[in-house]
C-alpha cells in the first residue's frame, strides 16, 4: 500500500504540480521546504490528538488525518491556483482539507470500533453514549428518591402498600408528619 502511494506521490505530473506549493523560494522542493509547508497542520494535528478520547490508534489516527488533510488540502489548492490567492488559498485548502481527513478519521475509527466487536462508533460518539447514560442513571436516582421509592429516604415510613403512596396526618391540625 505504502509503495503505491510513494509511486503516485514520486509521479512526474503529481510532483510537477505541486512544485508551487512545496518549492523553496529557489524554485526547487527540499525537505525543508516540505516541512514548513507542513508543520502548521502537523501542530493541528496534535491539537487533534490531544483531544481526540480513546486509545492511542485513535489518537494517532486523528494525529494523521488532521496533518494530512490540512497540509494536501492547502498545497493542492495553492498548486491549482499557482500562489495567486496566497495565503488565503493555504487557509481555505487546508481547512477544506482539514475537513475531509476528520471524515476520513472518523471511517477509520468507525471500522476499527467494528473490527473490535463495537457498535462503529467514533472514540467521541462512544463517550457521549456513556455520558448520556450515567446522566439517565443519575435522573432516575434523584427521581426515585424524591418521591420516597429509595430505601433510605424519609418517604419509605410513610408507605402502607409499596404500591399506594400515603402519608400520615395529624388528626387534630389535619397537617402532614414526617
Amino acid at each position: 500500500m505504502f509503495g503505491t502511494i510513494k509511486r503516485f506521490a514520486m509521479n512526474p505530473k503529481v510532483v510537477n504540480f505541486l512544485r508551487p506549493a512545496l518549492a523553496n523560494s529557489a524554485g526547487v522542493i527540499t525537505p525543508g521546504s516540505v516541512a514548513g509547508r507542513f508543520a502548521p497542520d502537523a501542530f493541528f494535528g496534535l491539537m487533534a490528538a490531544s483531544q481526540t478520547p480513546g486509545d492511542a490508534f485513535e489518537k494517532g489516527t486523528a494525529f494523521v488525518t488532521s496533518t494530512l488533510g490540512g497540509g494536501l488540502g492547502g498545497a493542492t489548492l495553492t498548486a491549482a491556483t499557482r500562489g495567486k490567492l496566497g495565503g488565503v488559498g493555504e487557509i481555505i485548502g487546508g481547512m477544506s482539507g482539514d475537513m475531509i481527513g476528520m471524515q476520513a478519521g472518523d471511517a477509520i475509527s468507525r471500522a476499527k470500533d467494528t473490527l473490535m466487536g463495537g457498535k462503529g462508533q467514533t472514540a467521541w460518539e462512544r463517550m457521549g453514549e456513556q455520558q448520556q447514560a450515567q446522566y439517565a442513571a443519575e435522573l432516575e436516582q434523584k427521581f426515585l428518591q424524591q418521591y420516597g421509592l429509595l430505601p433510605g429516604s424519609r418517604e419509605q415510613y410513610a408507605q402502607v402498600d409499596p404500591n399506594l403512596m400515603i402519608r400520615y396526618a395529624d388528626s387534630s391540625t389535619g397537617m402532614g408528619v414526617a
